[in-house]
C-alpha cells in the first residue's frame, strides 16, 4: 500500500488539481549572495532522493528537527519547537531515516535539516521539498547520478494551494526519534 505524500496541490476548495512534483532541481540566489538548490521530486522518490543527497554531507552531522504542527489539533504552532543532536555518524543518520522514515517522509509536521561538518545543509521542508546549501558539486553529482535534471520549474513551493498529510502513525516515530538522538530542545 502506498503511503500518502507529505503535501498535495489543492485548489482553493481543498480538491487535488492533479500537480505532481517534476523530477527537476534549479539553481537559486538568495539575499547576500548565498546559493542553494531547489530540489523537486515525485512523492515516492523522495527518500532515495533525500538519503542520496545525505550521503553527500561531510561526516559527523549535526540533525535539527522543526516541529510546525501539533497532528493530534491539527494546529501550526504559534512557535516552531526545535531539537537538535550533534556528532550524528553516517551510519546513524542513515539508520535513523529508515527507521523513522513514516515520519520523515509522508509526514508534513515538520522540516529536518542536516548540517555537515563543512557547513554544507540539506533541508527536507515540510512540502517535501528539500533545498541543500550551497550550490555545490557533489550535490549536483548525486542528483546526476539519480537522473534529476537542472530545470526551470514550479515547485510544491510556489503552488498556491496546498495541503499538508499528517500521519497519526507518526506520532510514535516523532518522540521515539528525538529520543533516539538524545536530541536537545533548542
Amino acid at each position: 500500500m502506498s503511503k500518502p505524500p507529505k503535501a498535495v496541490s489543492v485548489d482553493k476548495d481543498g480538491n487535488q488539481d492533479g500537480y505532481i512534483p517534476p523530477i527537476a532541481y534549479q539553481r537559486q540566489v538568495l539575499n547576500g549572495g548565498y546559493t542553494r538548490l531547489e530540489i523537486s521530486t515525485p512523492s515516492d522518490k523522495l527518500p532515495i532522493v533525500h538519503r542520496k543527497l545525505v550521503e553527500k554531507i561531510s561526516m559527523p552531522c549535526k540533525v535539527r528537527y522543526v516541529k510546525l504542527t501539533d497532528r493530534a489539533t491539527g494546529n501550526q504552532l504559534p512557535k516552531p519547537e526545535s531539537f537538535v543532536a550533534v556528532e550524528v555518524s553516517i551510519s546513524r543518520i542513515q539508520q535513523v531515516l529508515e527507521v523513522f522514515s513514516d515520519l520523515i517522509y509522508y509526514d508534513g509536521r515538520h522540516q529536518l535539516w542536516i548540517l555537515g561538518m563543512d557547513k554544507e545543509q540539506i533541508i527536507l521542508d515540510e512540502l517535501g521539498v528539500i533545498y541543500t546549501y550551497p550550490d555545490d558539486f557533489g550535490f549536483r553529482e548525486g542528483l546526476a547520478e539519480l537522473g534529476w535534471l537542472e530545470v526551470s520549474h514550479q515547485s510544491m513551493a510556489s503552488r498556491d494551494y496546498v495541503r499538508v498529510n499528517f500521519l497519526s502513525t507518526a506520532d510514535v516515530q516523532e518522540q521515539s526519534l528525538i529520543q533516539s538522538l538524545g536530541m536537545v530542545r533548542y
